[in-house]
């Protein structure tokens, strides 16, 4: 199985980009799971959600046949705590991911690193690899799809996830999220049931510019040609027996919904998808 989608759906810019003029906000989802059968939560990363939101997010997928949520872990356990707050993590299990597992709307749950999470820090080894292990072991990894996103270049070794890393994953059956964007390079690793992968693009440029920096400037404005993408469908074909999910994190303008369809047509999930852009408009033609 192989499902496609964005980090998000509400944005107001992809008004007459992707979403019709004139449809009220509470359509947006509705409009999105046309065309998409996932997306990705972010704001789970910045605040636990209330029983009513979980709720809430269980109704609408159970009016959207075959919606899922995939959602990421809060930010009080992979950044404030730098993995130790691991009660948290399974309040965030127990309290927000099994009611909708239960629901059958969860699709995989996002452990996206802190860039100060490192197997190694000037030249000395940290315990941060046993702190993973440990907080793995507690989650229920046999029957939810965790996936984690390293963010520093110490968990590699040429390119590729170092071995010890790559076999604590497979123990615990997670994912280790593929990355395409500039802060580490795109390879997809099999040490799960499910892969996980996340597109940012490919503004190098700017990648690292403080974020009080020009306004005018969002290093998530990009978007993909189908050369750059057709290099993830020869990665991800070979692992096509399970389920794969994609995500495209490229937001501004609708790039992440356009970039989306695009590579939903390479892996043969929809017929060519033609897009034409006049005066700054990306018109879609489903038919």
């Amino acid at each position: 199985m192989i499902l496609i989608g964005t980090s998000g759906w509400s944005y107001d810019d992809w008004v007459g980009e992707f979403y019709p003029a004139g449809l009220d906000k509470e359509k947006r989802l509705e409009f999105y799971a046309k065309h998409f059968h996932t997306t990705e939560i972010n704001s789970t990363y910045y605040a636990f959600p209330s029983p009513a939101m979980v709720q809430s997010w269980i109704a609408k997928a159970s009016r959207l046949q075959g919606f899922e949520f995939s959602l990421k872990m809060p930010k009080r356990v992979t950044h404030d705590s730098l993995l130790l707050d691991v009660e948290h993590a399974l309040e965030f299990e127990s309290k927000v991911l099994v009611p909708m597992r239960d629901a059958s709307c969860l699709g995989a749950v996002l452990i996206q690193l802190s860039p100060y999470v490192t197997l190694f820090h000037n030249g000395e080894r940290t315990d941060h690899l046993e702190r993973l292990e440990a907080l793995l072991g507690r989650l229920d990894t046999g029957r939810l799809d965790y996936a984690v996103e390293f963010r520093h270049r110490s968990w590699l070794d040429g390119g590729r996830l170092r071995d010890e890393v790559k076999a604590m994953l497979k123990r615990r059956n997670v994912a280790a999220c593929a990355v395409d964007g500039p802060s580490m390079p795109p390879t997809v690793e099999d040490t799960a049931r499910h892969v996980y992968v996340r597109f940012h693009g490919h503004n190098t440029d700017i990648w690292y510019k403080k974020k009080d920096g020009d306004p005018h400037v969002n290093r998530y404005d990009y978007n993909y040609t189908e050369e750059e993408l057709l290099p993830w469908k020869r990665r991800l074909e070979p692992l096509a027996g399970g389920t794969i999910r994609a995500y495209f994190n490229n937001h501004p303008h609708a790039n992440a919904a356009r970039n989306a369809m695009l590579f939903e047509s390479l892996m043969g999930l929809r017929p060519a998808q033609k897009t034409e852009r006049q005066s700054g408009l990306s018109r879609f033609f489903q038919d």
